[in-house]
């Protein structure tokens, strides 16, 4: 295996695969307010059942609705940064990592800096000349700490590949335009009233067009 292929499996392996990092952080001022304006929106409206809802108190199950501001407040957040991870490409990745950390506490950002997170996210981008477009968000099951401080949010994230080399496709064996499901977790902790994400864990990759039922 050459070294740009390596670099680029690698960088596969690390953007792509589950994400864990330890730790919540609440001593550090974020800024993250103002950095969201300039931040790439998502690209699609998330899903969801008017008549029902996928938020509860995670220690009572009391049902929450979407006009919690908390619910509110969690749902822009997520849909804000999984725009900015899942509408990239050679010319734009390395704003759009730099977007993503607008919504990481300090803690995490550093957790992903020591892991490489920036420079892998960039090659794979660069090497497979790959880029992506978001095409939907589906929720999932969410709850919110009853001291409204923490929240774990779930969702599933589509989208596909516009651009990408013929050695990154034959990678990982689909054509040009193939879409992409993926679950998600987020882990966020209210930091002086501003949700910020401390976790990510990612689920693997399968191809449809539609979200999980």
């Amino acid at each position: 295996m050459n070294p740009t292929r390596r670099r680029t499996t690698a960088a596969l392996s690390l953007a792509l695969a589950l994400i864990v990092a330890a730790g919540l952080t609440g001593c550090t001022e974020p800024a993250a307010t103002e950095a969201a304006s300039a931040a790439p929106s998502a690209s699609a409206t998330p899903r969801s059942d008017p008549d029902a809802t996928l938020w509860s108190i995670s220690s009572t199950e009391e049902a929450l609705g979407l006009d919690d501001p908390d619910v509110q407040a969690l749902q822009q957040v997520v849909a804000l940064h999984s725009g900015a991870s899942d509408n990239r490409s050679p010319a734009t990745v390395a704003e759009s990592v730099a977007a993503e950390e607008t919504y990481f506490t300090p803690l995490f950002t550093e957790k992903l800096a020591a892991q490489g997170y920036r420079d892998a996210v960039v090659a794979m981008y660069d090497d497979a000349d790959l880029t992506i477009e978001q095409t939907g968000v589906a929720w999932l099951r969410s709850t919110i700490d009853a001291d409204r401080l923490h929240a774990t949010v779930g969702f599933e994230s589509l989208f596909a590949i516009v651009e990408a080399s013929e050695g990154y496709l034959h990678e990982l064996d689909v054509d040009l335009g193939a879409e992409f499901a993926q679950p998600r977790e987020y882990s966020l902790t209210k930091v002086d009233g501003v949700w910020l994400i401390d976790d990510i864990s990612k689920g693997p990759l399968r191809k449809s067009a539609e979200p999980t039922p």
